[in-house]
Formats: structure tokens, sequence, C-alpha cells
């Protein structure tokens, strides 16, 4: 794609930074020659539609709880520039996770192991760490924080991205789910993952041998006050009996925010089962298209995701969940890249309504329809 091209695909008015644009749109990791016709149409529609991120770590903030002095912990994590790629991608705002199980966590050649168990009260005094954290990135940077649906409408195109606070890993509630009514209130918790890499108190995850056979007792209980205090209840990382019961315990739609269906081509632990996937979206929940690197390599690969995942669950089900900064070999390794996933979409036949369920419309109606619903 020459730099000429692609500015006349902007002429339209993009926000876009041109130069970091044309960087974007020229490296070999995409895939495709971006069309720019698409591409403006791709960028009217990301200025009129707010597109969400479900799951995201942008700047990757958990960092710096864990960071060894205020000094590291400025080096290790880059909020700043994820924060301006979402402006100029025009994302209109994106979940920030804290990571409920990251001091017992360690990085292999063949994944991520589980080093050590949590100390009595160690995971939530990370995760409050992390909170506070979160919302001091917010302050400095000059985020909204999203806390009911309406919040997104000042959001769409970029304007002002929005902040989700988001927890991956229901570690830090210990098993009691009457510590959730805080992090919603106090701390502006709005979607929890239930477990994550550490087998927790809650459920049994996708990467580590069954103990409870689905949720425990504990997990039901904090399913259903989840969905009492109107909470996004997300099921990633989750194994598929815990998916099961969680659906069995709430009619509050379920999100599984970033993950892939299993298919012959292509299987991973990460991934679910089509018969999963279907049963998630047949109760109104929503499923986030994952890039991670496994069995992908271009952001086109994400675009064959994107619509495999459709044929399967709909294309009012299928939203994003780019796990941004926080992922594997990703094949979308920046929101400057977003407008040029909704112009391949567009060029491919998704349609634009269905790409704007996608990026944001359909998770939107699954927060609005979680929060209408809630009791306190």
């Amino acid at each position: 794609m020459h730099r000429r091209a692609l500015l006349t695909g902007l002429a339209a008015g993009a926000v876009l930074a041109p130069s970091a644009f044309a960087a974007e749109a020229a490296k070999d990791v995409l895939g495709f020659r971006p069309d720019p016709i698409f591409l403006e149409k791709a960028v009217a529609l990301l200025k009129s539609h707010a597109a969400i991120d479900t799951h995201a770590h942008p700047g990757m903030t958990a960092h710096r709880a864990l960071a060894p002095s205020p000094e590291a912990a400025e080096a290790g994590a880059f909020e700043a520039k994820s924060v301006a790629d979402m402006r100029a991608g025009l994302l209109a705002a994106s979940s920030f996770a804290a990571v409920a199980d990251a001091a017992v966590l360690r990085t292999t050649p063949t994944g991520i192991v589980v080093d050590r168990d949590y100390r009595p009260g160690e995971a939530a005094a990370l995760v409050a760490r992390e909170l506070a954290d979160l919302h001091m990135i917010a302050k400095r940077l000059g985020l909204p924080i999203i806390r009911k649906p309406a919040d997104l409408d000042a959001c769409a195109g970029g304007k002002a991205p929005g902040m989700i606070v988001t927890v991956e890993g229901g570690d830090f509630l210990e098993g009691d789910a009457s510590r959730l009514r805080a992090a919603r209130d106090r701390d502006d918790v709005r979607i929890i993952t239930i477990v994550h890499y550490r087998p927790n108190e809650l459920a049994d995850n996708q990467t580590s041998p069954p103990r409870l056979g689905g949720l425990s007792p504990a997990g039901v209980a904090v399913v259903k006050e989840m969905a009492r205090l109107g909470m996004v209840i997300d099921v990633a990382h989750a194994a598929e009996t815990s998916v099961r019961a969680a659906l069995a315990q709430t009619s509050s739609p379920l999100l599984c925010s970033h993950t892939h269906v299993k298919t012959p081509a292509f299987d991973h632990p990460r991934f679910i089962t089509k018969e999963t996937a279907r049963a998630i979206a047949r109760a109104g929940g929503v499923v986030g298209s994952w890039p991670s690197g496994f069995g992908g390599v271009t952001l086109n690969d994400f675009v064959d995701r994107i619509f495999v995942l459709t044929e399967v669950v709909g294309p009012e089900h299928a939203a994003l969940g780019t796990d941004m900064d926080g992922n594997f070999q990703p094949t979308m390794s920046s929101y400057l890249q977003l407008p040029l996933l909704v112009s391949e979409l567009l060029r491919r036949g998704y349609g634009e309504a269905n790409v704007a369920g996608l990026v944001g419309g359909n998770f939107r109606r699954l927060f609005d329809t979680a929060w209408k619903a809630r009791k306190v």
C-alpha cells in the first residue's frame, strides 16, 4: 500500500496521524492490501459507532503493582502510548484489565504456569493496588471511566477514549461474593473474568486439571451476585463445564471476552467448542474474537477468524477481545490497526451493520442488558 494511496483513502477527514497510520498499513503483517475506498468507509463507521474492546491491558498497567520501585513502574508501563493509539485508531473504549493472579504466574517457553499459591489476603492486596493504578492512569490521561452504558456515548470516534475497569480472575474475592459490591461501587469494576490461569476458589479453568467439576458453591454465589449487581460475567479462560454451570445459574448474558472456536484445522486449550459458543449466544451472550498468535500470523488471519466465529454464533453475538498489550504474538498488535481491520471486513462483505455490532454494538447491548437488570 503506497503512502499516497493511503492518504487518498483518508481524505474524508480522518483524524489518524498519517505517518503512524501509513506505517501500520505498510507492514507485511497485514496479509492484505488496504483498499482506500473501504478505508474511508471504515473511518466513517468508526466515527459514528462506539468501538469497544471487551478485553485488554492497554499499556500494561498491571506491571506497576509488581514493580520493585516507582521508577521501575514508570519504565515498564506505557499507557500514554496505548491511549494515543486508541484515540488515533478511533476506539471509543477499552477494558483495562487488572490481573488478579499476576503475582503467582511465570512465563515459560511452552506457556504460562502457576509458580506458587497465594498467601491469605495477597490476591486482594494486589488487585487493590492494580485498581488504584488504573484510577491514577485514568486521571492522569483524562480517560472517562465507563460506569454505565450511556457513558459510552461521549466516547464514540475516539474523541475521549473511555476506560472500562475490569479484573481478570476472581482470585481477589477469595471465595467471598460479598466483596463484589465494593468492587463495583468503590472501584468502578464492571467486568470480572471469573478465573484466569490460576485455578481459584470459584471455577475450573481451561489450562489446569479439573478440580470442581465446573463452579464451586462460592463460584455459584459470585455469578449470582454479579448478575444482581449488574456486572458483566466474563467466562474467558473458564473450563467448558464452568461455562455451562454459569449458564445454568443465571439468566444474565455471559461474555466470553477473548477466545476462538475450535476447528479441525486448529485447536488450542484456550479455544472453546462450537457447542459452547452457541450456548453462550443462545442465552444472549457475546463471544469476543481474539487475535492471538495461536493459529494466526497476520491481520488477515484475524479477519478470517472473525468470519469463522460469526458463522458459529451469528453476527449479533460476536465482538472484539484483542487482549491488547497482553497477547501472545498478536495478529492485531496496535489500535492503529482498527480502521484497517474494519476496512477489510467491509471489503470482504461482512456488512456495515454487522461490523458496527462486532466492533462495539453487541457488547454495548450485553452491558445494557446486565446493567438494567441490576437489583441494587
